[in-house]
């Protein structure tokens, strides 16, 4: 190749590297459109929601399921998160934004109440326009939307993301009359329960506050409280009030003085971190009602306390709407065909008490109601399906099997170099409860998936992604790229890595790759800085992504 043209083929390449639409050449990509649902809480502009269809449906001219994300933590956004990536499992997927939540022409109208009231109207309204009983703004119902495709109503799930877990199920319970077509929710480590939104019963050390990972004030054997360990000290900070400029620092606060100084050490003593928010009575800090509830009936709060710490009422009404542990009852009550599925892990994002107590509330709570169909975990044999291919490390509970603060312990999924991905987990969670609706299936174990069970065959995918970092080598010389090949003739896959100059540096085939998911590590140690291509070629489909590696 001459000088002249090398140089082009360069910048051309450089060109895709920062081209956001990249790969080089494609299979064809899951469609995605915009709607805008009404809803009493946001205004003329509705709520902003992000409609991702399937190439395939799942279940071939009989429909797709519908699922609803709910982003985690106290985000007024969800429309931009990953998701599951369903749309590959033959799922129509919405995500959407809470009142006030997004930018410019993705923002929802109304305003946005810190997963109140007015957010659980909000998704309420998403997904009744996802169960087919009201329209856009344009008057347009899902269905003629989704050209061929065809949305099943009667199919439709929430997927609720850490503590959007919480949303889901207190929307369900709180608005059951709306939401009785509601099939089923998948929730993936959610703090559900008195406190866990904070990690009372244990939580990650964090910069500035090395608290011990778990509370030695709780009891994981058997789920109790030492409530003669929490104590005031006016010396503690609870947080920063961000309404003053600079933000200002909130003097006061609760803790479990598990060494008895009445001195809050840091290291020593577990300091909760209270969730501070503006109210309409101005800035609060809410504790769980149960360590709030403890100090003010032992008389640790000051007669005249801080204005920021709030009241046992304050909490109890604070946290009513946001803690799904209230709203269980309700919603099985309520929506008698409702299915739930708990996703969780050994090593869990935030919590760190060995009974994982997040997980056992939601799902004790709903097994003991009488949900229709309550499980720990997906089966392995989703779990293996989405992965695509064995995993024998995947736990495989029954469903309805009762557990309690020793037995959950090895009902969650294995850490480490034997876990699981999220994604993987929630997208399997979601398959199999969309199949068991679609079946009418709820025996407590599978011998396999139950999609032959309703007339359809899988979706096949060719898939690869943007590798991670990119630009790789500044702060290490690894960087990973992920692919998916389709179950059947996997082994006819050809997977490189080139230089700028044609030269193979990595080269997988045949025996080296899996049906499913594969992650390839590229190490630039010994490479020059520059670009590098990724080629993956299937039964003649080839997909191409462009890397850079510079220090």
């Amino acid at each position: 190749m001459k000088a002249p043209s090398m140089m082009l083929f360069r910048l051309f390449i450089f060109a895709l590297i920062l081209s956001p639409g990249y790969p080089v050449t494609s299979i064809a990509q899951p469609q995605t459109f915009d709607v805008r649902v009404p809803s009493e809480v946001a205004g003329s502009e509705g709520l902003y929601c992000r409609v991702t269809l399937p190439l395939q449906p799942r279940y071939g001219g009989r429909g797709a399921p519908v699922i609803i994300y709910v982003q985690g933590g106290f985000s007024s956004g969800g429309a931009n998160i990953s998701g599951a990536r369903l749309g590959e499992h033959g799922f129509i997927e919405i995500r959407f934004n809470f009142p006030g939540g997004g930018r410019g022409a993705t923002k929802s109208g109304g305003t946005y109440d810190d997963r109140g009231e007015n957010c659980l109207k909000a998704l309420r309204d998403v997904a009744r326009f996802a169960m087919g009983e009201i329209s856009n703004l344009d008057g347009k119902y899902l269905g003629d939307l989704t050209g061929s495709i065809t949305p099943m109503y009667s199919n439709v799930g929430l997927a609720g993301m850490s503590n959007g877990g919480n949303a889901t199920i207190v929307a369900a319970g709180l608005h059951a009359d709306s939401l009785s077509k509601l099939a089923w929710i998948v929730n993936w480590e959610s703090p559900v329960g008195d406190g866990m939104v904070g990690a009372e019963a244990g939580a990650k050390p964090r910069p500035g506050n090395p608290n011990p990972v778990t509370n030695p004030a709780y009891n994981p054997d058997d789920g109790t409280w030492d409530l003669t360990t929490v104590a005031y000290s006016d010396t503690l900070t609870a947080g920063l009030d961000v309404t003053t400029s600079p933000p200002t620092r909130l003097r006061g606060g609760l803790y479990f003085d598990i060494n008895g100084n009445n001195v809050p050490d840091r290291g020593t003593d577990f300091i909760p971190n209270p969730l501070v928010r503006e109210t309409g009575g101005g800035i609060r800090a809410f504790y769980s009602v149960r360590v709030t509830t403890a100090a003010y009936d032992r008389g640790l709060v000051p007669s005249s306390p801080p204005a920021h710490i709030a009241t046992v009422q304050e909490t109890r009404d604070y946290w009513r709407l946001r803690n799904g542990e209230y709203w269980i009852d309700e919603a099985v009550s309520s929506i008698p065909g409702l299915m739930f599925l708990v996703v969780a892990s050994e090593q869990d994002h935030v919590q760190t008490a060995l009974d994982h107590p997040h997980v056992l509330i939601q799902y004790e709570g709903f097994r003991s109601e009488g949900a229709r169909f309550v499980r720990l975990n997906p089966d392995r044999s989703y779990v293996e399906y989405i992965s695509g291919r064995s995993v024998p490390g995947a736990v495989d509970n029954d469903a309805f099997a009762v557990f309690d603060h020793l037995s959950i312990r090895t009902a969650v999924e294995p850490s480490g170099t034997s876990g699981i991905p999220t994604y993987i987990l929630v997208a399997a969670a979601a398959c199999e409860l969309a199949d068991r609706t679609s079946s009418g299936n709820l025996a407590p174990q599978l011998d396999g998936i139950l999609l032959s069970a309703s007339g359809a065959t899988a979706p096949v995918m060719l898939r690869l992604d943007r590798n991670y970092p990119n630009p790789f080598g500044s702060a290490s010389p690894f960087t990973i790229i992920r692919f998916n090949l389709p179950p059947d003739g996997y082994r006819n896959a050809d997977f490189k890595i080139i230089d700028a100059l044609g030269r193979t540096i990595l080269h997988r085939k045949g025996s080296n790759l899996l049906p499913g998911e594969n992650s390839v590590t590229l190490n630039g140690a010994e490479l020059s800085d520059g670009i590098y291509i990724a080629r993956l070629v299937w039964n003649g489909q080839a997909l191409s992504r462009a890397m850079l590696l510079v220090r």
